[in-house]
């Protein structure tokens, strides 16, 4: 029988990245894929600043923003009768909206951009291998016995049937929306299919109906439109030759309707306004809407993460970002577990971290969706309710006024999707045990944010480390408090005076059974300037404080100044976080 650290199932986004993390850590894996290959369709696409930090942090972004389209193709989201007739109005998307180009600017040190499934999994799976992970593609899990001290897994080969057995120390199932490991833990899911949508890949070169208003995303609300495909969404691939183009019927009935090629072809000619346009369709799938979470994330020996425990519709762009992210989280637990860094009960933080992110992310983006139907309501889906509604909106009078209102309305209410950066920076774990709070210190107040719309900017613990830009020196690049950190180790983080942090720190890293610290002071004359007083504004200590963060870049304890028991403080606030005692 096989032997491996770790067994992951599932190779998409947050399987692989799981794999490359730990690869950096040192940790071996396999990693089984039922299908025979990664994405052969575009899938998710938006992608976010904080699932870039991820990659950035294993030396992956310059990598995968080779292939990505930039933030300025991603400008609006345009709701139209046809790509080549009447526009109802448009959004400015994804951080581009000038009044809030500056809070994605401060919020991260990585840009917006777009970056489809199909180009990011390759460059996600070829890092694993790269980093030591193995990845069997056209391997089907069959089924777990946890054995208290390891996991046994049954595992089949698709070409031949032959089935096989590894054991692992944790097997994680990264196995998507219809994860049968969640399936063999029995863990119930809760919530419910809403929908279905039938998507379309197409090549198509649409250049004069969108190079004046580029964006990712371009709705058709058209009222000849058929009953199967009420509604229908031109999503960018390649700028403006590739697209994904989603199709959602009139009701939320669940009934399964499957178009013909012929009738494919002549709804995207309806839908574009032009039968003369050649398309060449690639592939065609069909999707569920779903509102479901999974009631826990672990059981034993056995973890999941990504789509098989949030599974939701792709508004606000929050899926394969937040399987990233889940990944991140649980990399450096594993890591430190099976390196003897830390102890056991590290790995149970993972539900309590990041089950209330999958929930929120779940909500959201459901709500964000009941949000586009308001708007196709308003406009009609049908030609009698189309036209009803233009008259109307047509109207001189008050009641003209009105309707214009209420569609600008609806129209506005799509920027909690568009401009949504809280919901994808926001992630809170505060009173997790892998966090440790000093005797004294207080949360921030955040009341009065949006949190849906703005960040919240901490050094609690339990929140992630604020970006600011540092520099060694006016002659060196500046770089991210986020890239003096991470890299699967801890890091100290203080000022002028804080010298015994430092000393802590090196008396402590990779000594007693801890693991690797860094240690950095930020501030005049310091290893780092604070280029623009920032990190003054955030640090939330003195400038002897200590901040000490994760090596997933979230703040695992603080201390607000310098103290002659540095060595003693620093030992507790590690030993607690990492569930020694």
């Amino acid at each position: 029988m096989e032997t491996v650290q770790v067994l992951i199932i599932g190779a998409g986004p947050a399987g692989a990245t799981l794999a490359f993390h730990l690869g950096k850590l040192g940790i071996r894996s396999i990693v089984i894929s039922r299908h025979h290959g990664t994405a052969n369709t575009p899938r998710a696409h938006i992608f976010n600043q904080r699932a870039m930090e991820v990659l950035r942090d294993g030396g992956l972004e310059a990598r995968v923003a080779k292939v990505a389209s930039d933030a300025s193709d991603m400008q609006h989201t345009s709701w139209s009768n046809t790509l080549a007739g009447e526009e109802y109005g448009r959004m400015w998307s994804w951080g581009n909206k000038p009044s809030e180009k500056h809070r994605y600017e401060m919020a991260s040190p990585c840009p917006m951009s777009d970056l489809p499934q199909s180009y990011l999994e390759p460059i996600l799976v070829e890092a694993a291998v790269e980093n030591g992970a193995e990845v069997r593609f056209g391997h089907e899990f069959i089924s777990l016995d946890d054995q208290a001290d390891s996991v046994v897994a049954t595992i089949r080969r698709r070409d031949d049937a032959k089935e096989y057995r590894v054991r692992c120390d944790y097997l994680i199932g990264a196995d998507g929306a219809r994860s049968p490991v969640i399936e063999a833990l029995q863990i119930p899911i809760v919530g419910k299919t809403i929908n279905s949508a039938f998507n379309v890949h197409i090549e198509a070169n649409l250049t004069q109906y969108l190079i004046n208003r580029p964006g990712s995303l371009n709705w058709i609300l058209n009222n000849d439109a058929p009953e199967w495909s009420a509604v229908g969404n031109f999503r960018m691939v390649r700028p403006w030759t590739e697209f994904v183009v989603s199709m959602h019927p009139a009701k939320k009935d669940g009934e399964v309707f499957e178009p013909s090629e012929a009738q494919i072809k002549g709804r995207l000619h309806q839908m574009i306004g032009n039968t003369d346009v050649p398309i060449k369709i690639l592939s065609t799938f069909r999707w569920n809407i779903n509102d479901q979470v999974a009631e826990t994330w672990q059981k034993g020996r056995v973890m999941c993460i990504g789509d098989a425990v949030h599974r939701h519709p792709p508004i606000n762009g929050l899926g394969s970002n937040t399987c990233i992210s889940d990944a991140f989280n649980l990399a450096w637990k594993l890591a430190y577990v099976l390196r003897s860094l830390a102890g056991p009960a590290l790995l149970n933080t993972l539900t309590v971290e990041r089950k209330p992110v999958g929930d929120g992310v779940v909500r959201r983006a459901n709500t964000g969706m009941e949000a586009h139907r308001s708007l196709w309501s308003i406009l009609g889906l049908t030609h009698e309710a189309r036209k009803s509604a233009v008259e109307q909106l047509e109207r001189k009078d008050e009641a003209g006024k009105q309707a214009r209102k209420c569609l600008q309305d609806a129209f506005e209410a799509t920027d909690a999707e568009l401009q949504a950066l809280g919901i994808q920076m926001n992630q809170f774990y505060m009173g997790s045990p892998a966090t440790f709070v000093a005797n004294g210190d207080t949360p921030p107040h955040c009341d009065s944010l949006n949190t849906l719309k703005e960040v919240a900017v901490s050094t609690f613990p339990g929140f992630h480390l604020p970006h600011v830009w540092v520099a060694a020196s006016g002659q060196s690049p500046r770089v991210s408090t986020l890239d003096l950190c991470g890299h699967g180790r801890f890091t100290v983080l203080t000022g002028r005076g804080g010298e015994c942090w430092i000393d802590a720190a090196k008396r402590l890293s990779n000594r007693e059974g801890h693991p690797e610290i860094a240690a950095y002071r930020i501030g005049f004359h310091c290893d780092f300037m604070d280029c623009y007083r920032d990190w003054e504004r955030v640090r939330g200590v003195e400038d002897e404080g200590v901040v000490l963060v994760r090596p997933d870049h979230f703040v695992a304890w603080r201390y607000k100044d310098a103290s002659d028991e540095a060595v003693t403080l620093l030992r507790t606030a590690l030993r607690k976080v990492l569930a020694l005692g």
